[in-house]
């Protein structure tokens, strides 16, 4: 194994440690809180003041994540979606700041999780690859290409539905920092853009995906489509 490929072995073996932490902790939070499987109770009591430790600790170690992130892709070698990637990673840190702030710890635990899971797939089908597991890396990459759809797409989309027809329903929309509530009709425009802006880019990322599912179709490996010229040679 290479020096380049033993460097991304250890990038997407610290990916994978971490979201094998994070998705598991952020379900078992949300299947304990109102909001499982309710995007009703995102509104219901808001503000949502009292935050338990575990909602804490899982926050501000998904805040510390990403930021080290930010920090990451600019000392690794750079990707063809590097833009992507910096704009990714600054809207995230941005709604997780913004949400932990203005008490809306719920739908952010709810965003997160959407995010996480495909992501401990295709971390373990990067590792399967750097090790020769071709085979067992196409399959991975086939849970990776299912789960993505579905999380990134239909449920995080079942959010921002949320945010732009519920809180009128069950929020007075008024902007009271001395009660907890930050939450007007220019604030829920910002999340709106935000969360749309996140799901424009996971659209470009998809349509990458569906580029390496005609990879594998026509009988080759599955290859990272973001990788520049010099990573494909090495890998």
């Amino acid at each position: 194994m290479g020096r380049l490929k033993r460097q991304r072995y250890g990038e997407q073996g610290w990916m994978l440690a971490s979201y094998l932490v994070f998705w598991p902790m952020g379900i078992w939070i949300m299947y304990q809180g109102p909001h499982w499987m309710n995007t009703a109770h995102y509104w219901i009591d808001y503000p949502h003041l009292l935050m338990t430790k575990q909602m804490k600790m899982y926050y501000l170690m998904q805040l510390a994540f990403w930021i080290h992130q930010v920090y990451t892709i600019h000392v690794e070698k750079k990707r063809k979606d590097h833009v992507a990637m910096v704009t990714h990673h600054m809207i995230t840190i941005a709604l997780i700041v913004s949400s932990y702030l203005s008490n809306f710890t719920l739908i952010g635990n709810a965003v997160l999780c959407c995010m996480d899971l495909c992501d401990i797939f295709l971390s373990l089908a990067k590792l399967l690859k750097y090790m020769g597991y071709t085979t067992i890396c196409d399959l991975t990459f086939a849970l990776f290409a299912i789960s993505w759809p579905i999380t990134r797409h239909i449920l995080f989309s079942i959010i921002i539905w949320a945010t732009a027809v519920q809180p009128s329903q069950y929020l007075d929309m008024k902007w009271e920092p001395e009660k907890g509530k930050y939450f007007t009709p220019l604030t829920q425009k910002i999340y709106l853009c935000l969360l749309s802006s996140l799901n424009l880019i996971m659209v470009y990322w998809f349509i990458m995906i569906v580029k390496v599912i005609i990879r594998i179709l026509q009988g080759k490996n599955a290859e990272d489509t973001r990788s520049d010229e010099e990573d494909e040679a090495v890998e």
